[in-house]
């Protein structure tokens, strides 16, 4: 009996224990919890936009734009030939062989009165009060002979200029990226300036080999002051290292002093040089050049009667130094002894001065000079004075 009941009693707590599992195994579990609120989209961004943004804090934009331009002075040594030809005049030298002057052609004859006669065609045209031709004077027509008076001498101009650079593309980069990444040489300048120099003729008179008996022409200007205003563009077509090649050409008007030449009759040809710059560079901001050129210019004076063309053919060597604004500044603090291009604070220093290479390579910086005669120096010992 006692079996039974504890037989009963096992029953009944294993069914009570099943019940338990199933509900635990049934029960609804509760859901965690995060820390995400919610989404938020943002567009990707663009590296060329942050590129940028970090090139300007490291570099000024304002740096960058003044580094395109050029500022240019040039001193040149050079010697000119000049020509007067004569047409449609008649030359004259009376007998006493004190006058020389022209006259319009046929009037030579001396059927008209007065004589239309002028003594100076080289800065302004003198009227001469002439009546009467004398019949020993002698007189040749330009319209029969190529008459032409000559001279030369030297100039030595000055020029200023002020040019803007259009860079060179790596091609090797872009070939490989077709990313467009321009190098510190410049392809092209286009520009302008201004010029100063004076023809000093080497005789002062103008001679000629058509009449021995007309002889020369006596110039009331020995030296003509000239000022040039004009445009330029030059082209880079062969570099290598530090050395370049340009093609340089210069054109615009050109005037005499006004003090030394009427105005008032005077027409200037607008003038042409055509040159070849051969180029030296010592940093990026500083470079040196030599420039041959040939020059061509011409001026005509006129008056309702006559008038005379008169051209100089320069050839010139000028020597000139090419400045540049530099991208970078100079690290004030003093402390700061890197001589490469180098990041400072968050923004990009030269470690140079602008007429020095900006980034040396091994063996390219300044080094100080042993004393001579060892590499220790000696120590001067004091004379003594006689009688100690």
């Amino acid at each position: 009996m006692l079996r039974k009941r504890c037989l009963v009693l096992l029953t009944v707590l294993s069914v009570f224990t099943c019940f338990e599992a199933d509900a635990q195994l049934f029960k609804k579990k509760k859901k965690k919890q995060g820390n995400v609120q919610g989404f938020v989209l943002e567009e990707k961004a663009d590296p060329e936009k942050e590129k940028r943004q970090l090139e300007r804090q490291l570099v000024s934009p304002l740096r960058k734009m003044l580094n395109r331009f050029n500022f240019n002075i040039e001193k040149g040594i050079g010697y000119f030939s000049y020509k007067n030809p004569l047409t449609d005049v008649s030359v004259i030298r009376n007998p006493k062989g004190n006058l020389l002057y022209i006259v319009p052609l046929n009037q030579e004859d001396g059927l008209t009165s007065p004589i239309n006669a002028f003594d100076n065609w080289f800065t302004d045209l003198n009227p001469l009060g002439i009546e009467r031709i004398d019949d020993d004077s002698d007189i040749v027509r330009t319209d029969t002979v190529d008459f032409t008076y000559k001279n030369s001498g030297r100039i030595n101009p000055i020029t200023f200029r002020l040019s803007f650079s259009l860079k060179k593309i790596d091609k090797g980069h872009f070939e490989r990226t077709k990313e467009k990444v321009y190098l510190d040489e410049d392809l092209i300048r286009v520009g302008g300036g201004i010029s100063f120099g004076s023809f000093k003729f080497r005789n002062p008179v103008s001679t000629q080999e058509i009449d021995a008996e007309l002889r020369s022409f006596r110039l009331p200007e020995t030296k003509l002051s000239t000022t040039r205003i004009f445009g330029s563009i030059s082209y880079n077509f062969y570099s290598m290292g530090d050395y370049s090649i340009h093609a340089d050409v210069l054109g615009g008007v050109w005037k005499i002093k006004a003090s030394q030449a009427n105005k008032d009759l005077i027409t200037y040809d607008p003038f042409f040089n055509i040159g070849v710059m051969f180029q030296k560079k010592f940093s990026k901001y500083f470079k040196g050049y030599i420039r041959p050129s040939v020059e061509l210019r011409s001026y005509t004076i006129a008056n309702d009667q006559v008038n005379a063309k008169h051209k100089f053919s320069v050839f010139s060597i000028d020597l000139g130094l090419l400045l540049k604004y530099p991208v970078y500044p100079r690290n004030r603090y003093k402390a700061d002894q890197v001589q490469m291009e180098h990041v400072f604070n968050g923004k990009l220093y030269r470690g140079r001065p602008f007429y020095r290479k900006q980034n040396p390579r091994y063996g390219q910086k300044r080094i100080r000079r042993k004393p001579r005669g060892g590499s220790f120096s000696r120590v001067k010992k004091n004379k003594s004075k006689k009688g100690n």
